[in-house]
């Protein structure tokens, strides 16, 4: 009878000390395991989606705080230095790369292709994630190597301006029957471009006119995801378009197309994007 209680008690043991394992190694997965993630961007105008008209359109689909209807025939922004932290010191910082060859770390959501919605983080250490950050706009990194390839690419339509305002970081374009401002055969045009990558302080007096309008946005997840092989989460980005164009007046903001004026709208940028939910 003793030799089978101590059997038992072996045999109990042992389970333990497996199960203790098996936990773990479930709890500490192996330094090398990568996974990935897929970070959705969903476009709203308050809280309807960001649908694109043809130019010219007249059918306004939305409107401002004051009344004033509009449409959007153009839509998008840069995204570029991702990163990702997580509740036990987790970090993931996706790589960066802009030459003549290629780039990497660069993304451009553009509404009229919705296959850039989805930006495909790949490599991630595996592990617990519950936070997003990223830059929005594009750094002195993508403008100084000159000749870039990709969407950076100012010969194959990247949204450059010139070099002492670089790049339009968050474009908007469409028609309200509150502006006046003609576009060659089309009326009533209101264009918000806001970009800019530098501080240049005017010598002579003058305003300033160059600056710096790169935004980094963080934002908490929903819930803390679990990256590994076997699972690959995925955040849903929502951009609230109303926020940035805030208490503005078409038929005076109807041309926003500097770094200068881009300025009060910059700093709302940081305010139009939130986690609406993650898919685990």
């Amino acid at each position: 009878m003793k030799k089978f209680k101590s059997l038992q008690y072996i045999i109990s043991a042992l389970l333990l000390s497996v199960s203790l394992w098996s936990c773990q190694e479930s709890e500490n997965p192996d330094l090398n395991e990568t996974g990935e993630m897929i970070v959705k961007f969903d476009n709203y105008v308050g809280n309807r989606p960001l649908v694109l008209d043809p130019p010219g359109s007249t059918n306004y689909r939305y409107m401002l705080p004051n009344g004033q209807e509009f449409n959007i025939t153009r839509f998008g922004y840069y995204i570029s230095h991702i990163k990702l932290e997580g509740p036990n010191g987790e970090v993931f910082v996706d790589p960066m790369l802009a030459s003549a060859a290629e780039i990497k770390g660069y993304y451009r959501v553009d509404q009229s292709d919705p296959s850039t919605f989805e930006i495909h983080l790949k490599d991630i250490p595996a592990g617990q994630y519950n936070k997003i950050s990223f830059n929005l706009g594009v750094k002195e990194d993508g403008i100084v190597e000159g000749a870039v390839a990709g969407i950076l690419d100012r010969a194959a339509g990247g949204w450059f301006w010139n070099w002492n305002s670089g790049f339009i970081h968050y474009m908007f374009e469409g028609h309200s029957p509150a502006s006046e401002r003609v576009q060659g055969d089309l009326r009533n045009r209101i264009r918000l471009h806001l970009g800019g990558w530098k501080n240049i302080s005017p010598t002579d007096g003058t305003p300033q006119r160059f600056f710096d309008n790169n935004v980094t946005i963080s934002l908490p997840f929903d819930a803390t995801v679990r990256v590994n092989k076997a699972m690959r989460p995925s955040p849903h980005i929502h951009m609230d378009l109303l926020q940035v164009i805030g208490q503005a007046d078409f038929a005076i903001d109807n041309n926003i197309h500097t770094p200068s004026e881009g300025r009060p709208f910059v700093q709302r940028l940081s305010d139009a994007f939130v986690v609406d939910h993650t898919h685990q």
